[in-house]
């Protein structure tokens, strides 16, 4: 018996050695992948709650904000990864001629077989699955709301909104046929929302563009944990001297681009980094996302004030029980748009600001990305009537159909009162700043040159009568 067990651990020793010969490989044996991968993350991975009926409550109106399905890569991000080609031969080199690398060979194996291309025409528009998603979110959307869905389908009882971009306006057709038929627009056609419009949120604003670039997030790259990260990644791969940070970025978007579009796979350049390794690099995106489109910058904060206007305006509409206005409204846009939504709205919101500092401080942040802004995200209001209580005026938040545990409510279920208080600026005359975006005297600038180049053809004709 001594004697099997001595030959068993032989045996296993050596289906653990390296190519390198003797010491022992690496090969990912997490029963349990982390795949969580911020803002790219699938949406199917987070979908843990839906819809649910609210006691003693009908809804009788349902406001939402939809980023598009599971998308490709745009040109510079597959060009990023197809610098990958050249890189993985590299890594087979250093282990089957150079013997440095510490991959275990079906690790190695599965990086020979990765091959990742995006046809021209396809990059940065919405993939298969991500007209998947939209097709499922529009199922369980009827589903769950059908009282407010199953009114005469039109123009007035329904509103479609989706930006220019195609990727968008296609998850918005997708969502569109499913929710009100393959004739939809006939019915409720899609109002396109020009790129320069407030209601698209950060990325219209030009001080936003200015001050879009921060330092934290590549401070955190100057860490101890990031740079441990790189170094330990360098040796993995055989390499003696450390990687480059962009051939880092390369591997992480492969990876969690080819899992969002195939779900059921396991992608190969994911199965080269360790748990640790992810979340490090999860919480570096989330970090470049805080102060790009969230609480980070204060602009940020002010940008989605049209939406959450609109939004606030149409509860409002509910509460006074106006017939004209619509039951649903379904607008399409961007990350960015999204994001710019929940910060007007105060979701999302950490007590302790993200920093390149405090990593590990902020295991439990509200600012995760991959729950709050995955592919395919999405956020809904729900405004009630109820029976019992002490008011019959409810709204309820939804972030990804999960219920919104909204600060100052009854487990997500808020008093309207308690919302118009709270936001009773976006409900006034003078509810968003125009100035947040545009100074006074660069609008009044273009005002004036607009007005001169008007008058130039009435100078001329005056000079010469």
């Amino acid at each position: 018996m001594k004697g099997q067990s001595s030959r068993l651990l032989l045996l296993l020793a050596f289906l653990t050695a390296d190519l390198s010969g003797g010491e022992s490989c690496y090969e990912p044996t997490d029963p349990d992948p982390y795949l969580y991968f911020s803002h790219k993350t699938a949406y199917q991975l987070i979908l843990t709650s839906k819809f649910k009926p609210v006691p003693y409550c009908r809804p009788t109106f349902v406001w939402m904000f939809i980023r598009p399905g599971t998308s490709y890569p745009n040109t510079n991000e597959s060009m990023v990864i197809r610098q990958l080609h050249l890189f993985k031969d590299r890594v087979i080199k250093n282990h089957e001629e150079r013997r440095n690398g510490h991959l275990c060979k079906n690790v190695l194996d599965s990086l020979k077989r990765w091959e990742f291309e995006v046809n021209p025409t396809s990059e940065d528009d919405i993939s298969p699955q991500g007209r998947m998603d939209m097709q499922l979110l529009a199922k369980r959307m009827k589903d769950k709301m059908s009282e407010v869905l199953v009114k005469e389908i039109n123009e007035n009882t329904f509103k479609i909104y989706a930006s220019e971009d195609r990727k968008v306006m296609n998850s918005a057709e997708e969502f569109s046929k499913t929710m009100f038929g393959e004739d939809f627009k006939s019915k409720v056609p899609i109002e396109k929302i020009e790129n320069n419009s407030s209601f698209i949120g950060l990325e219209s604003c030009p001080k936003w563009t200015d001050a879009a670039h921060n330092s934290e997030a590549s401070l955190f790259r100057k860490s101890p944990e990031y740079l441990e990260m790189v170094s330990q990644m360098s040796k993995r791969l055989g390499f003696l001297e450390n990687i480059t940070d962009s051939i880092i970025h390369a591997m992480y978007e492969s990876c969690r681009y080819n899992k969002a579009l195939v779900i059921e796979s396991y992608p190969a350049w994911c199965g080269l980094f360790t748990r640790q390794e992810l979340k490090l690099l999860e919480y570096y995106e989330d970090l470049d996302y805080y102060y790009k489109y969230g609480y980070g910058s204060e602009i940020n904060t002010k940008v989605g004030c049209p939406i959450a206007k609109e939004l606030m305006g149409y509860l409002n509409d509910v509460a006074n029980n106006d017939s004209d206005r619509p039951s649903a409204v379904f607008r399409f846009g961007s990350s960015a748009g999204l994001l710019t939504t929940l910060l007007a709205l105060g979701v999302a919101k950490d007590t302790i600001p993200l920093t390149h500092s405090n990593y590990h401080a902020q295991y439990r942040r509200q600012w995760r990305m991959s729950q709050v802004d995955p592919f395919s995200s999405n956020f809904a209001a729900v405004f009630y009537k109820c029976d019992q209580g002490d008011e019959e005026n409810k709204v309820m938040f939804y972030l990804n159909e999960g219920v919104y545990d909204y600060p100052g409510c009854n487990v997500g279920l808020c008093s309207w009162k308690f919302f118009e208080n709270k936001f009773k600026d976006y409900l006034g005359p003078n509810g968003c700043n125009d100035e947040v975006c545009h100074d006074r005297s660069r609008a009044t600038g273009v005002r004036c040159a607009v007005l001169a180049t008007a008058l130039i053809p009435i100078v001329l004709a005056y000079l010469h009568v």
